[in-house]
């Protein structure tokens, strides 16, 4: 079974003003790995483009882990 040493984040985000977001970040497990911000000029495109990010990631090979629930 191979084994998988990086990671890709991406999450919607809003700024204090309200304008919607994409950050994103990547690297190896164990880093804090870097980091990405694409402001966008409504929310569907900031949704928009985090569906096409996660689309290319999954067709990479990339798995969707949920968060843990601190409950």
């Amino acid at each position: 079974m191979p084994q998988y040493d990086r990671f890709y984040f991406v999450e919607l985000t809003k700024d204090l003003f309200g304008q919607t977001g994409v950050h994103r970040q990547w690297g190896r497990f164990g880093t804090w790995g870097r980091h990405r911000h694409d402001w966008y000029s409504t929310q569907a495109e900031a949704e928009s483009a985090l569906s096409d990010l996660v689309m290319q990631k999954l067709a990479r090979g990339y798995l969707i882990k949920l968060p843990v629930s601190d409950d």
